[in-house]
């Protein structure tokens, strides 16, 4: 039955399909066991923050030594500082961080890092509430302001319309309507005469009744990793994940409390506390903690390379797998493809001689002359003689391809072995010259028996092979042995066939020997561990081996 030809590919889609869901397993687990080792760093670092936060910052905050504690006031103005204001800068917006402080009685919030920008309008200083602006806008009061920029050369003018919301004994308050800017040329302070506009989002119930005045810029402390740029800070303002948690800040349902999630793609804490202040009427103030972050976005820069690199190294296993299952599938091709010839060739040597043997059995069966029953007993032993060789040798190569007979080396010269075999080749009435050529007597540690049998191939194919007046050479130099003959040349595509068993360059020619003389030879050579070929040169066909290196 023909087999379906196969190629690299068809061997490499199954080991690939095979290969890739390994590779998916594997990653997986890693990737899970990564992320569960990365959102308990997390937690842990959001915990000592918030520890920090709770303790000393808070006690030093609440430090009476460092307060007028005859004036509430005075509380109230340094609460509102921003003092509490971190983001993780490993990466940008990896880790939020929002806190508020609370005062318990009236409820107000005083201190809170939604309140990053400060604008100023004569001798006031108002505070602006950026939490509920777009990116747009605070993209551009950052950038504005120089934020991200590790070297200022030239920033623009921003004049801000506001509505102004005056809180006696406190700070007042503003509400954005809308932000002019005027460029400067790149390295100077030099107006390019553009102006650009951007509307604020506000809400008109809210500045209903208010004054809109026209203010500057005068400072913003705004929460952000050292290093970040605009663009990220921003984003992080601006982002749903921080509206989130401000609330959570800013809003508890409950004190003296906390929360914790812990998952591989998230890892979410908070925490508010009571701590109690000995100069204030409000008797305490509300402390509140937030933190998110997200493990498997923060090891992306470590995945994403280990993805890649696994699943090139995957990939290429794949490919040098599909390449040796390749090799291997060919080889038992060609062996198979052997097999049939050689059982085709093998039922074809023993058919002739079958054939005669049978014939001669009848023809004696009959009252022949005795010169005639001579001369066919003559014919059955001459064709027996045939059978019994072919199966000798097949026994013989058997033998020697698995390994049934061992190598017995000896130290003799290949020279006067070569000589001595290239004598005993010919027939004492043939008319084929010899020539014999060596530098030298050559000698090697081998199985004479073996070399011997593996000489008498080269040179029974070169007696078969030889016309009749025609020469036989053989010569040993530079450690290889070569026998020569004149005659036709031997086809390109069969030089490579030459050594398989039964295998006949020339049918037509196939009665002159059994096919397995040759291959004889190249076991023994490759016992020995010889390289050895086949070519045509200007004056015949040449075999040859290399029994030593130069």
């Amino acid at each position: 039955m023909k087999t379906k030809r196969r190629t690299f590919w068809s061997f490499f889609t199954r080991i690939g399909a095979g290969f890739l869901a390994f590779w998916l397993a594997v990653m997986a687990v890693f990737t899970v066991l990564l992320s569960q080792q990365r959102a308990k760093l997390m937690l842990a670092e959001m915990e000592s923050k918030s520890d920090k936060l709770m303790g000393e910052d808070t006690d030093l905050l609440l430090d009476p030594s460092s307060y007028d504690t005859t004036d509430e006031t005075e509380l109230r103005r340094r609460l509102s500082k921003p003092v509490f204001m971190a983001d993780s800068a490993d990466p940008p917006n990896l880790q939020i961080i929002e806190t508020a402080i609370t005062d318990l009685k009236s409820g107000k919030v005083l201190q809170s890092n939604r309140w990053w920008l400060e604008l100023i309008e004569g001798d006031n200083l108002y505070r602006v509430d950026m939490s509920g602006q777009p990116r747009e806008v605070c993209e551009a009061v950052l950038a504005g302001a120089g934020t991200g920029e590790s070297k200022i050369e030239s920033l623009p003018k921003m004049t801000f319309e506001a509505w102004a919301d005056s809180v006696p004994g406190y700070r007042d308050d503003a509400y954005l309507k809308s932000i002019t800017i005027e460029p400067t040329k790149s390295g100077t302070w030099e107006p390019t005469g553009e102006v650009r506009t951007i509307e604020c989002a506000y809400d008109a119930e809210q500045v209903k009744g208010l004054t809109l005045k026209t203010m500057s810029y005068s400072r913003l402390v705004c929460p952000g990793p050292n290093g970040a740029t605009t663009e990220q800070i921003a984003e992080s303002l601006s982002s749903p994940a921080r509206q989130a948690l401000r609330e959570w800040a800013e809003y508890p349902s409950r004190t003296n409390s906390s929360q914790t999630v812990e998952k591989l793609w998230l890892v979410r804490t908070y925490r508010r506390t009571i701590r109690y202040c000995p100069f204030a009427e409000s008797g305490a103030v509300l402390v509140s903690y937030a933190a998110e972050g997200y493990p498997l976005k923060a090891l992306l820069p470590v995945l994403i390379p280990v993805w890649a690199f696994s699943l090139v190294l995957a990939l290429f296993c794949a490919a040098v797998l599909s390449g040796a299952q390749l090799r291997v599938w060919r080889k038992q091709e060609r062996i198979e493809r052997v097999r049939r010839e050689t059982t085709a060739a093998l039922a074809h040597e023993l058919k002739t001689p079958l054939s005669v043997l049978s014939a001669t059995a009848e023809l004696l069966g009959d009252n022949l002359a005795p010169e005639k029953q001579a001369h066919y007993l003559g014919v059955i032993q001459q064709q027996a003689q045939r059978m019994d060789g072919s199966v000798r040798h097949m026994l013989e190569l058997s033998r020697l391809e698995t390994g049934a007979k061992a190598l017995r080396r000896t130290v003799f010269s290949l020279a006067e072995l070569a000589q001595e075999r290239l004598q005993a080749a010919l027939p004492a009435d043939s008319t084929i010259r010899t020539e014999f050529a060596a530098q030298d007597k050559f000698e090697v540690n081998a199985d004479r028996a073996l070399l011997a049998r593996a000489l008498d191939a080269l040179l029974e194919n070169a007696v078969q092979h030889t016309p009749e007046g025609g020469c036989i050479t053989v010569h040993l130099a530079d450690g290889v042995l070569s026998v020569t003959n004149t005659g036709d040349a031997i086809p390109a595509d069969a030089l490579p066939r030459l050594w398989e068993a039964y295998y006949q360059a020339d049918p037509s020619r196939s009665a002159k020997g059994d096919g397995l003389g040759l291959s004889i030879a190249k076991t023994v050579f490759d016992l020995h561990g010889f390289t050895f070929g086949a070519e045509n040169t200007e004056i015949g066909p040449k075999f040859w081996f290399r029994f030593a290196d130069k």
